[in-house]
C-alpha cells in the first residue's frame, strides 16, 4: 500500500510549518488592523462620550429650569434656597448658585424673612396684574428687553425684530436660549416673556 504524503516522515513537519506560517500571517494582519483602527476607535469613543455628557448636562439644565419656573409659579414668585434644593435634589451651594444666576437673569430681588432666612423674589407681568396691591419689594418682571434677550440668545436685535412677528419665535428662541427657554413678544410692554 502506497504511503500518503502526510504519512511521509517529512510531510508532517512541512504541513505544520505551513499552518504555523498561515496563523502567524493572520495574527500579524490582525495586529496591523488593530494598530490602524485603535486610534480611530479611541477617538470615536472620546467624542461619543463627550457628546453623550453634553446632551445629559443640557437635559439636566432644562429640567432644572423647568422646575425653577414651576416652583416660582407655585410659590407666587418667592422661593428659598432650601425649598429649591429639596425640589431639585441639589446641594445648598448648587441651589444658591443656580438661584443667584436666575436672579441676575430675571432681575430678581431678595426678601428677608422674620426667621432670618432670605427668599429670592421674582415678579412676572401676570403676578403684578393679578395682585395690584403694593408690596414692600419692588415689582421685578420676568421679562427682558430686546437688547437683553439678544445678548442672552447670542443674536442681534434685528434678528429678534424679524422673528417676533412670526409664530416661530418661541421655537427659534428655545433652540438658541442657553437654558432652553422659549420667549414670546408682548407689543404692549415692548418686552419679551418666557414661555414654558
Amino acid at each position: 500500500m502506497p504511503l500518503r504524503p502526510f504519512h511521509n516522515p517529512g510531510a508532517g513537519f512541512e504541513y505544520r510549518l505551513r499552518v504555523a506560517l498561515a496563523l502567524a500571517a493572520v495574527a500579524l494582519l490582525g495586529v496591523l488592523v488593530i494598530r490602524l483602527l485603535l486610534p480611530w476607535l479611541v477617538l470615536g469613543g472620546i467624542v461619543g462620550g463627550a457628546v453623550w455628557g453634553w446632551r445629559r448636562q443640557r437635559a439636566r439644565q432644562r429640567a432644572l429650569h423647568q422646575l425653577f419656573y414651576d416652583q416660582i409659579a407655585a410659590h407666587q414668585g418667592r422661593i428659598s434656597v432650601l425649598d429649591f434644593a429639596i425640589a431639585a435634589q441639589l446641594t445648598g451651594s448648587e441651589a444658591r448658585q443656580f438661584l443667584d444666576q436666575r436672579a441676575k437673569d430675571f432681575w430678581g430681588d431678595f426678601e428677608p424673612t422674620p426667621g432670618g432666612d432670605v427668599l429670592y423674589t421674582f415678579r412676572s407681568w401676570s403676578q403684578t396684574t393679578a395682585d395690584p396691591a403694593p408690596t414692600t419689594t419692588p415689582a421685578i418682571a420676568l421679562s427682558l428687553t430686546a437688547a437683553a434677550l439678544a445678548q442672552r440668545l447670542g443674536c442681534t436685535e434685528a434678528d429678534l425684530a424679524i422673528y417676533r412677528a412670526t409664530p416661530d419665535l418661541s421655537a427659534w428662541s428655545r433652540d438658541r436660549d442657553p437654558d432652553g427657554c422659549g420667549w414670546r413678544y408682548d407689543q404692549g410692554s415692548d418686552r419679551y416673556w418666557p414661555v414654558g
